[in-house]
């Protein structure tokens, strides 16, 4: 029960056409390959159905929170040295599609567990 009440935080880390999801709170993690491509030569996330109902589906395999996840958005391919507004939009609002209440978006190396709670 504790652990419904505490916000979970999930750190999703987006290659071409896979992500992985780790929970900071739980340190379990999943990583999925989209079956339909949702990257293209140009665009991590070019299909943006395809993406957030992959996301949705990562979620899925976390149990279920009182209170509504936060999540550290991560690209870690196809990105110049800074993302575009578009980029910014569309990795935020797949996020709150997927169901999280806030997002953060996260440039940089790949975040440790302590390291992700206080970003």
């Amino acid at each position: 029960m504790i652990s419904m009440l505490k916000t979970p935080i999930y750190y999703v880390q987006i290659k071409k056409n896979s992500l992985t999801v780790k929970c900071a709170n739980t340190g379990k993690s999943i990583t999925l390959d989209a079956s339909t491509p949702f990257s293209s030569k140009r665009l991590l996330i070019g299909e943006f159905t395809v993406a957030e109902n992959l996301l949705k589906q990562a979620f899925s395999h976390f149990p279920k929170s009182l209170l509504a996840p936060i999540a550290v958005m991560h690209p870690l391919e196809l990105i110049d040295e800074k993302l575009s507004e578009v980029e910014e939009k569309v990795l935020r609002e797949i996020a709150l599609s997927a169901g999280v209440k806030q997002v953060k978006l996260w440039m940089g190396k790949v975040l440790t567990d302590s390291e992700l709670r206080n970003v």
